[in-house]
């Protein structure tokens, strides 16, 4: 049951973020935004003209940031906020691509479930590192921190699958 409740937990911030960021892109001016998004994925603006090394590099800056702040004891509640902001990133990069018209296969295929599947490793990641209030933690018991290498490893594997098919497959 509480195993559930975390993924629960997860997919519930995944969604909201991805709704807000959607619905932040009708608020944002498009300057803005694409300056904004393209600090994030600059895939989503400039598509195959930019390298994968900056996509890759975002992606795992997201996850050494989330693991420093684990290890500072006062900035352990940002983490999910952290997790959060990757998944707003999310659904304001998908309000782009689909206002600015890419066709809805490409997205299907490339961006929406290699960028779920990345956000929601992401989020794990930040769950084992900071567990949710729900699981009781005991405080005088160090968490467990098996799954994040198992993690990890997921994201590198769905990052590479990604950056193949977004260069080889949909050129």
């Amino acid at each position: 049951m509480v195993r559930s409740l975390s993924f629960i937990h997860l997919f519930v911030i995944l969604a909201v973020s991805y709704i807000g960021g959607a619905i932040l892109f009708q608020e944002i001016p498009i300057s803005t935004m694409e300056k904004l998004i393209s600090f994030f994925d600059p895939r989503v603006v400039y598509g195959h003209q930019v390298g994968f090394v900056r996509p890759v590099a975002m992606t795992a800056l997201f996850f050494v940031i989330a693991f420093i702040l684990s290890n500072i004891k006062q900035a352990r509640f940002a983490i999910l906020f952290l997790g959060a902001l990757k998944s707003v990133l999310f659904g304001l990069s998908s309000a782009f691509l689909l206002g600015s018209g890419m066709k809805i296969l490409d997205y299907s295929i490339w961006w929406f479930p290699f960028q779920f599947v990345t956000c929601f490793l992401f989020l794990a990641f930040c769950a084992v590192l900071n567990p949710p209030f729900f699981l009781g933690r005991n405080r005088w018991k160090k968490e467990s921190t098996n799954a994040l290498p198992i993690i990890i490893i997921m994201a590198v594997f769905v990052t590479i699958l990604e950056i193949v098919i977004f260069y080889i497959l949909l050129k």
